[in-house]
């Protein structure tokens, strides 16, 4: 696989699994955060190339249309002139999606078991937050082409009100390899303690259905949190506590697949800003609260 660039990353940013389904495995382990982990560990999230610039959009349906063979919902914030680059990364986003659903469509002549129904597309861009420096925007939907479950979407896009532009996580930092690994050591740990939480207690499973239960979920959450620049390619930066305050840190988002399994959906991690600090660029430093 080729690298991404920053502008891959951040052109669409729209993570989503690469199966649609997975059947779970029976247990006698208790439902938890990794008693099926098993089951989604071969799926991984990746990031779709980035609309072309410039794309007609002539021949695409609008942001809310409906006919018989699908229905597509899409709403975009209202954003300021001066945030024209991110109005326009929404845009290709969304039109993007329009594109890939509409290909994706089954053919109910191929297929005519599907011809009487209705697919469906949901996108929601809300902005997540604003501070001083940042506007950060977050995506969230799904896409129903007929697999058993629809398809979630997650995505974030982070812009740099003083620079005019959109920004990787990256781009914060001075040494970006060493602030990942802090972030992900972060993030591993505050997991970790969430689903061992919810860990099947003794008696309630089999030891050996245990064990198996400790193995899968440690292996998709060393495998999810990994410093890697995919991994953490979805994330916004948090807002103060009043219009004028700097950010107290960032949220990461995790899709669904990529820490744990497809059932227990997003998984999100909160991460003071005290985690990376010494890693921000000068730049950045006075945007996050020390």
């Amino acid at each position: 696989m080729k690298s991404l660039t920053p502008l891959c990353l951040i052109a669409t940013l729209a993570v989503i699994a690469t199966t649609a389904c997975q059947q779970q495995p029976e247990s006698d382990v208790p439902s938890s955060p990794a008693a099926t982990a098993s089951a989604a560990s071969a799926s991984t999230p990746v990031i779709p190339p980035p609309a072309p610039t410039g794309a007609s959009t002539a021949d695409l349906p609008g942001d809310h249309a409906s006919t018989r063979q699908y229905k597509i919902a899409i709403d975009l914030p209202t954003l300021p002139a001066n945030e024209k680059p991110l109005a326009d990364a929404l845009r290709a986003t969304a039109d993007h999606a329009k594109r890939d659903f509409l290909d994706a469509l089954p053919d109910p002549k191929q297929m005519p078991e599907f011809a009487g129904r209705q697919f469906g597309m949901r996108l929601d861009f809300r902005i997540a937050a604003n501070t001083p420096a940042f506007t950060s925007v977050r995506e969230t939907g799904m896409q129903d082409t007929g697999g058993a479950h629809p398809i979630p979407v997650e995505a974030a896009f982070v812009f740099d009100r003083k620079a005019g532009k959109l920004i990787a996580l990256d781009d914060l930092f001075t040494d970006p390899d060493a602030a990942r690994t802090a972030l992900a050591n972060f993030a591993h740990d505050t997991l970790l303690r969430k689903f061992m939480a919810n860990a099947p207690k003794p008696g309630k499973g089999s030891p050996e259905a245990i064990r198996e239960w400790k193995t899968n979920m440690t292996q998709m959450l060393g495998d999810g949190t990994k410093p890697t620049s995919v991994n953490y390619s979805v994330f916004v930066v948090r807002a103060g506590t009043t219009p004028g305050a700097a950010s107290p840190g960032l949220t990461l988002i995790f899709p669904p697949y990529q820490v744990a399994a497809y059932v227990y959906g997003t998984q999100t991690v909160d991460v003071p800003a005290s985690a990376f600090a010494k890693f921000l660029k000068p730049a950045y430093a006075n945007a996050f609260a020390s």
